[in-house]
């Protein structure tokens, strides 16, 4: 087998196995099956390699997504999961699930681009899986604190991190209102917001609420800015990663 083609089939079972992680029982339902046992058969007859090494690359990705495995805690991620993490980081769930299902269909037209994008050698995504685990951990912290913190009721924040918006959490009854939470192994260093996040803090203003989770291994503490597009300096940089785009041919006659 060509190289090229041999570091294709090992992207994509990365893929997959990063997309069984973060998707969970989704997954699940999209491939209708109904154990974990079934999904790796099934996938691992179509990536060439053992069902028992989908598990483990599932289970790699486990400590940094919400479910009910532990994952391998302890063990370091490699470079090769860390830019796939990094880089599907900002995907939609519909189209992590649109990617898979073309991966499994052998569909190599539409699976060819991403996947050599996930391969090209550039330089490492610096301290990804920190900054996921961190992330999920702080945004955890949130929704057990947010009435002690900002005095808002948990029933009435509204889960907005898979719709893409520039910001996690809505406040019910507040329709301008939006809640960016960020979080630290420490209680000092740097945040990082996507462009999208940046831009939604510039239009919402005093609207666009950020809260800082600091220590969130330990004794959690908190900060909230107001308008944080007025009041921290921020540096813009650029970086590549995967962009999902939703193709239609439309007829305009008939």
């Amino acid at each position: 087998m060509p190289e090229s083609n041999r570091k294709r089939l090992e992207t994509a079972a990365i893929f997959v196995g990063y997309a069984m992680s973060r998707l969970d029982d989704r997954y699940l339902r999209a491939q209708r099956v109904g154990t974990w046992k079934a999904a790796f058969e099934r996938a691992a007859k179509v990536l060439g390699v053992r069902p028992a090494s989908l598990k483990n690359l599932r289970d790699e990705f486990d400590p940094f997504h919400d479910n009910a495995r532990k994952g391998w805690r302890h063990r370091p991620l490699r470079t090769s999961r860390q830019r796939v993490m990094g880089d599907l980081s900002e995907v939609s769930d519909d189209a992590l699930l649109e990617s898979v299902n073309r991966i499994l269909d052998r569909d190599e037209t539409a699976t060819e681009e991403f996947l050599n994008s996930l391969i090209e050698v550039r330089p490492a995504v610096h301290n990804v899986a920190e900054r996921l685990f961190t992330g999920r951990r702080a945004e955890n912290l949130f929704l057990s604190n947010c009435e002690a913190w900002l005095g808002i009721a948990r029933s009435d924040v509204l889960d907005m991190r898979d719709c893409a918006l520039g910001f996690d959490f809505g406040v019910a009854g507040f329709s301008e209102r939006a809640i960016e939470v960020k979080g630290m192994r420490g209680d000092y260093g740097a945040i990082q917001f996507t462009d999208r996040e940046w831009s939604e803090a510039k239009i919402r203003r005093a609207e666009y609420w950020l809260v800082v989770v600091g220590n969130v291994a330990t004794t959690p503490i908190f900060r909230l800015w107001k308008d944080p597009h007025l009041e921290l300096t921020v540096r813009c940089r650029y970086q590549r990663s995967i962009a999902a785009v939703w193709t239609s041919r439309v007829a305009l006659e008939g």
